[in-house]
């Protein structure tokens, strides 16, 4: 609960505690995540050996300038005071429960599922940088050649890119594989094409086919997680590539595409929930320590309609262009996640200089 010494200072101003049914102010009620907030405390006490603000007997605080800052709980507050937790996992945890909204505190199922606590090996925690720049998905029966052309015209202009054909280790869960990949991302590109989406050919490439006890479409996976992890804060960016139909052709570098929606390519994907995808996603969340999923589930339509929200770009057109504009917006893409990163690095690393204050590992 907020303290009484807090409603006293900044809220009620009142003497009497008694008088505060009086003053027509509501009280804040009780909730979860104000015993989310007292975890936090009771962590950061055990790992730094000091209270997160020094409080009276009655569980006021009790310096008027500590009491401005938790007021306020502003970020570079709280990552000063969290550059004196030494143990990254404990400062992750204590940094999420800490959050000064209380919806973004984790419930206690999700905070006891965090590594701190069962000692996993994740990817990446929350916070923490990414390790590539951009995940690309794709049906790889279908737009390998387009996947293979963006990634190497990235990778030639320095973005660092996840690409299972370059990236996935050898004798490694393929399935565990992309998805780790995907959590070690600061982006998501995926190519959507009437092939991979709307194969008229292979009920397994067709969203309109697909059923609630289909197999899980690892491309839909992939959207899924990218979703969680965009929610999370984890994922920046989520940029479609939406490929028209080949037209004309003289050679594998030299072909034509008309529009991804003019010429029918999007599939009409139905309002349906795919149960083994909803397992997966819960397998993989619980293998990362992310906890449950922020939506009980997505349907195959609010997957396809909230990918197709982003902007994104279309091949269209002659190949080399297209593929090459594309390419160019992910890279502005990517430069601007980089700036955003480098001017959070900035902030943590002054926070950290400064006298007294541990820096962080």
């Amino acid at each position: 609960m907020v303290s009484k010494g807090l409603y006293d200072a900044y809220t009620l101003r009142v003497r009497n505690w008694d008088d505060v049914g009086n003053t027509g102010v509501a009280l804040l009620a009780a909730d979860p995540s104000q015993d989310m907030w007292a975890l936090g405390c009771v962590l950061y006490l055990l790992c730094t050996g000091s209270t997160l603000f020094q409080s009276t007997v009655q569980d006021n605080v009790s310096d008027e300038a500590d009491l401005e800052v938790l007021y306020e709980w502003a970020d570079e507050d709280k990552e000063g005071k969290l550059c004196l937790v030494q143990d990254k996992l404990a400062r992750n945890l204590i940094s999420v429960l800490l959050s000064k909204d209380p919806q973004k505190r984790p419930s206690a199922t999700r905070a006891l599922q965090h590594p701190f606590f069962t000692g996993k090996s994740v990817t990446r925690l929350l916070g923490e940088r990414p390790s590539w720049d951009v995940f690309i998905s794709y049906r790889s029966d279908a737009d390998w050649e387009i996947a293979e052309r963006i990634y190497d015209e990235l990778t030639s202009s320095g973005v660092s890119v996840w690409w299972d054909k370059r990236c996935l280790k050898p004798g490694q869960n393929w399935e565990e594989g992309f998805c780790s990949g995907l959590v070690d991302c600061s982006a998501l590109v995926c190519l959507l094409s009437r092939e991979g989406m709307k194969n008229a050919n292979n009920p397994l490439m067709n969203f309109e086919r697909l059923e609630p006890n289909s197999k899980c479409d690892n491309v839909l996976l992939e959207w899924r997680l990218a979703l969680e992890l965009k929610e999370r804060g984890m994922l920046l960016g989520l940029y479609p590539v939406m490929i028209g139909d080949v037209e004309s052709t003289t050679d594998s570098h030299s072909r034509s595409y008309s529009n991804y929606f003019k010429s029918g390519c999007n599939p009409a994907a139905p309002d349906i929930t795919i149960d083994v995808l909803e397992n997966k996603l819960r397998e993989h969340l619980d293998r990362e320590s992310l906890g449950y999923p922020y939506k009980n589930s997505e349907s195959v339509k609010s997957l396809l309609q909230t990918v197709l929200s982003n902007q994104g770009g279309f091949v269209e057109g002659e190949q080399e262009t297209a593929i090459s504009t594309v390419c160019a917006s992910i890279r502005a893409m990517v430069q601007d996640i980089r700036e955003v990163s480098k001017a959070l690095l900035a902030f943590i690393t002054y926070w950290s200089g400064l006298p007294g204050v541990a820096c962080f590992k």
